[in-house]
C-alpha cells in the first residue's frame, strides 16, 4: 500500500486509498459484534452462527462471506472457521488479542473529522469533553491496554532485531508504561538487570508489580516526570551507569524542545560504550509514520513524528554521533545511537 510499493499508474492503488474506510468499518463491526468469539476454534455452519449473532440469515451470510474474502474467516462448505489472523489478534482467548487496541482506535475516529479545522487553526482543536473520574479512569485504562497490546508484539520484534551481550548489563527503560519491553528483554537475558522508569503514579500501580513479578529480583523502580525540572528519583540513577537506555514510543508525544531534553537525560545515564535506543514511528519511515504524525497533530498539543535526521542531530549534540536504524516487521523503526562507532559494528543495518 502507498509509497512502499505504489504503482503510480495503478487504479487499484487509488481504489484502495479511497475505500480504506470500508475495511476499517468491516473489521470494527465484526469485532464489536463478537462474531470471532462466536465462530470460535470449532467453527460452525452459517445459519448457526447467524442465529447466535441475531442476524437475518441471508444478510448475515453475506457478511460472513465478506469476512471470508478478507481472510478473517475460512469457508468450510456451508460453514466458517477462523482464519489464522483472526485467531491470533481478534479472539478474546488469544494471548495476542487486540481488543483494547480496537476500542481505543474507535475512540480516536472522531478526532479525524476535525482535520480541516486543525489545519486551519494550526493547533489541536479536537476535545473529548468533560469526563467524571470514572470515565477518565476507563479511558486511561483503555489507552494503557491498547499500548500494552501493541508493545507485546513490538517488543519481540525489537529485541529479536537488536542483539546485546548475553554476559549482562543494565537496561534503563524510560517511559516504560506497561513494562512490556522491559519484561520481554529481561526474560531473554537472565544476566541483565533493569530499571523501570515512568511517572510516580504508574510506578505505584500494584497490578504492574504483579505483572513483572517474574523478574522482580532484577528490577529497580524509578518514579519521576522526565519532562519536569528539579530533583527527582531519576537523579538516584548514577551517571553513565546503564549499558542500554530505551526510549520507546515517547518522543512522538513531545515537541522538539522537550524531546531534546529527554535525549539529554537519557544520554547522561548511558555508559561511554553503551547504546541509546529510540524506538518509534518516524515521519520519513514510510506511510505509517506519516499518518502517525497526523494522528499526533489531531490528538496531542505538540506531539509529532520526527524525521530520522532530526533525532540523529539531537543525539549528536549529546555526544552520540554514530547511528544505525532498522524498520521492524510491524512498521515501527529502531534507531540505535552510540558515542563510539565500533559499538555498532555487530548490529544490523
Amino acid at each position: 500500500m502507498l509509497n512502499e510499493y505504489m504503482d503510480e499508474f495503478s487504479y487499484r492503488t487509488f481504489s484502495d486509498l479511497l475505500t480504506g474506510y470500508r475495511l476499517s468499518a468491516v473489521l470494527m463491526q465484526a469485532h464489536d459484534s463478537g462474531v470471532f468469539d462466536a465462530v470460535g476454534p470449532e467453527g460452525g455452519e452459517s445459519a448457526e452462527i447467524c442465529a447466535r449473532m441475531g442476524w437475518e440469515p441471508a444478510y448475515g451470510d453475506r457478511f460472513l462471506r465478506c469476512l471470508g474474502g478478507l481472510g478473517l474467516l475460512i469457508r468450510t462448505g456451508s460453514g466458517y472457521a477462523l482464519g489464522p489472523f483472526a485467531s491470533t489478534y481478534l479472539c478474546s482467548a488469544s494471548p495476542h488479542y487486540q481488543g483494547n487496541t480496537l476500542l481505543f482506535e474507535r475512540q480516536l475516529q472522531a478526532s479525524w473529522t476535525q482535520l480541516t479545522a486543525t489545519l486551519g487553526a494550526g493547533k489541536r482543536v479536537f476535545a473529548t469533553g468533560d469526563k467524571d473520574s470514572r470515565a477518565l479512569q476507563k479511558a486511561f485504562s483503555t489507552f494503557l491496554g491498547a499500548m500494552d497490546e501493541a508493545a507485546a508484539i513490538r517488543a519481540r520484534e525489537l529485541w529479536s532485531w537488536l542483539p546485546v551481550a548475553a554476559s549482562g548489563g543494565i537496561i534503563l527503560d524510560t517511559g516504560a508504561g506497561s513494562g512490556a519491553y522491559l519484561s520481554d528483554f529481561l526474560r531473554r537475558y537472565s544476566a541483565w538487570t533493569g530499571i523501570f522508569c515512568d511517572l510516580p503514579e504508574v510506578v505505584a500501580d500494584s497490578s504492574l508489580h504483579q505483572r513483572l513479578a517474574g523478574t522482580a529480583d532484577r528490577l529497580r523502580w524509578c518514579g519521576c516526570n522526565l519532562l519536569a525540572d528539579g530533583p527527582s528519583d531519576f537523579d538516584l540513577i548514577a551517571g553513565q551507569s546503564c549499558d542500554l537506555v530505551l526510549l520507546s514510543n515517547i518522543i512522538h508525544c513531545q515537541g522538539a524542545e522537550e524531546t531534546e531534553g529527554l535525549l539529554r537525560k537519557a544520554a547522561a545515564k548511558t555508559r561511554d560504550r553503551g547504546l541509546l535506543v529510540v524506538h518509534d514511528f518516524f515521519s520519513d519511515g514510510g506511510w505509517r509514520g506519516a499518518l502517525y504524525d497526523i494522528h499526533m497533530m489531531l490528538n496531542t498539543f505538540n506531539g509529532r513524528t520526527y524525521p530520522l535526521p532530526d533525532i540523529i542531530a539531537m543525539a549528536s549534540a549529546c555526544g552520540f554521533r554514530h547511528s544505525t536504524a532498522g524498520r521492524l516487521p510491524s512498521g515501527s523503526t529502531a534507531l540505535v545511537l552510540a558515542r563510539d562507532a565500533e559499538v555498532l559494528t555487530s548490529l544490523p543495518g
